[in-house]
């Protein structure tokens, strides 16, 4: 049955990173048009090890805040300088160097609220943001792979540097609970999205959860995959789009409805970039996978300098699901 673009959906999109983020932007002008807007929410991956966030989860046990801030930033209605000292990284090397702004403003803001839903919810309002955004859980995680050869990784950025195929992914503690509100809002969700992004550390660690796999199952909503452009020089290299799907539903443990998958190539100069790193395209060889359709579509911004999914070619095809594969 196809899903009607003009009511007003309840669409989820879940992930982390920058793939998360540039799926709800392509998603925004849905969330703010002026008759049945859709109700837009974002559930974004917390178990980032690295970087600024990584800085902050070690010195002050607070989940990691990058994510969460690249998502508030996507979702924010029009550019303004707030927007941008949420984006600002400071420089040096000293102990604010390397660190975000928004990284800093979204852990003090919970401190001060006592609640990381309570603190994206003001910041959102300071920001003027369309949509929710809910970390997929308040407890600290490790992401943990075993990959063919039993070799084990421990956190996000040992596992960028696996070497695939991964065999199993798992968090810990086992234990921990996802977000109430994040299981209530794929409960009652029309349609629910996967995000691009790197597939071991992004797509599928929400997956993960337990209770995130039954609200999906539960909510009767299509699980609709949008993939990744690339297959990246490590965490991915050597897979193809088969082997994507493969592990979002072996590891995951869920049955895909659709995959949007681009069609477009990248323009010579920017893909040799790619290649000198081990990087490669991905692209559709078949229609189904597993009995997952795959859907092509014209999805690259033709005009970037990096592999970068097009806001506006990404809503189009997205819809062009919703209207006739769903």
């Amino acid at each position: 049955m196809a899903i009607d673009i003009e009511a007003p959906l309840r669409v989820v999109a879940i992930g982390g990173g920058t793939g998360l983020a540039a799926l709800l932007r392509a998603l925004k002008p849905n969330a703010v048009r002026e008759n049945n807007p859709w109700r837009l929410t974002g559930i974004v991956a917390v178990s980032d090890n690295g970087g600024s966030s990584g800085r902050l989860r070690e010195e002050l046990g607070v989940i990691p805040p990058g994510d969460l801030r690249n998502c508030l930033s996507a979702l924010g209605l029009r550019g303004s300088i707030l927007s941008d000292l949420l984006e600002y990284r400071f420089k040096g090397h000293g102990a604010l160097g390397g660190h975000s702004l928004g990284n800093l403003m979204l852990s003090a803001m919970a401190d001060i609220c006592g609640s990381w839903v309570a603190a994206i919810r003001q910041l959102s309002d300071v920001l003027v943001t369309v949509g929710r955004l809910y970390p997929a859980t308040l407890t600290q995680m490790t992401l943990l792979a075993e990959d063919a050869a039993g070799k084990r990784y421990e956190g996000e950025t040992s596992i960028n540097h696996c070497r695939p195929p991964l065999k199993k992914l798992w968090l810990e503690p086992a234990d921990a609970e996802p977000l109430p509100e994040a299981i209530l809002s794929i409960l009652h969700a029309d349609v629910v999205i996967l995000a691009p992004g790197s597939l071991y550390t992004s797509t599928i660690p929400n997956l993960l959860f337990p209770e995130i796999r039954t609200a999906i199952t539960q909510s009767g909503a299509p699980l609709i995959y949008v993939a990744n452009l690339m297959a990246e020089s490590e965490e991915s290299h050597g897979l193809n789009l088969a082997d994507h799907i493969d592990a979002i539903q072996t590891l995951g443990q869920l049955r895909l409805s659709v995959v949007l998958a681009n069609e477009m190539p990248l323009k010579p100069f920017v893909l040799s970039k790619y290649i000198k790193e081990n990087g490669a395209q991905l692209f559709a060889n078949e229609n189904t996978y597993n009995g997952v359709p795959v859907i092509s579509k014209p999805l690259l911004d033709i005009e970037a300098d990096l592999a970068r999914h097009h806001p506006e070619l990404t809503d189009i095809a997205i819809k062009y699901l919703f209207e006739s594969c769903l």
